[in-house]
């Protein structure tokens, strides 16, 4: 008896959580497909099932992962409850933090650069873009318009200074304590032009 859609959909899903997780922790070289296997509850063998090599089952990860992201940092840009800078460093903490404080986030990073660079371009692409969206709708982006500041310009400015405070760090409380920074200095010019 097959399974349906949804289940098989799940099952991999949390084949690639318990992938994500290994890899994360051990590299790719070290990890084993036994490693994995263990992990999310199955056998070598029902692992090879699902992903016929570690090279595969790796790049499978890495785009779980990748995509996770993304949803977590459009969560984050979406909570109302939130003022637009805490959306923010929420947004790029989700997206750019997650993995700090790993003992290979730098090696996960690194595979996806060499391994699906066009992902990794996109990716950025995608969170340029939230960014920019988020500065607009806030009404942040309106305070920079004398200064002829466009919302990807300003948004591409945060992204380049969150990949740099990612390389600084070794914390999350680090991270967002720098983000923080950055992002208040962009959207603090809004509350200056109240003021006025």
């Amino acid at each position: 008896m097959a399974e349906s859609p949804e289940v098989g959909a799940s099952r991999r899903d949390a084949i690639l959580d318990a992938a994500t997780s290994v890899f994360s922790r051990y590299g790719f070289k070290k990890t084993s497909m036994d490693d994995v296997a263990r992990a999310a509850g199955l056998s070598r063998q029902g692992l090879y099932l699902h992903f016929a090599t570690k090279e595969a089952l790796f790049q499978a990860a890495l785009l779980h992962l990748v995509e996770r992201l993304r949803a977590a940092g459009r969560a984050a840009l979406a909570r109302e409850d939130l003022r637009v800078e805490e959306r923010l460093v929420a947004m790029f903490e989700a997206v750019h933090a997650g993995l700090l404080g790993t003992p290979s986030a730098e090696h996960m990073t690194e595979f996806l650069g060499e391994l699906m660079p066009s992902l990794t371009a996109e990716f950025n692409a995608g969170v340029i873009a939230d960014v920019a969206r988020a500065l607009r709708v806030s009404g942040v982006v309106a305070s920079w318009k004398d200064e002829g500041l466009s919302a990807k310009e300003l948004a591409e400015n945060l992204c380049a200074t969150s990949e740099g405070i990612k390389h600084q760090v070794t914390t999350q409380a680090a991270y967002r304590e720098r983000m923080r920074i950055a992002v208040t200095m962009v959207c603090s010019r809004m509350a200056g032009e109240k003021d006025r």
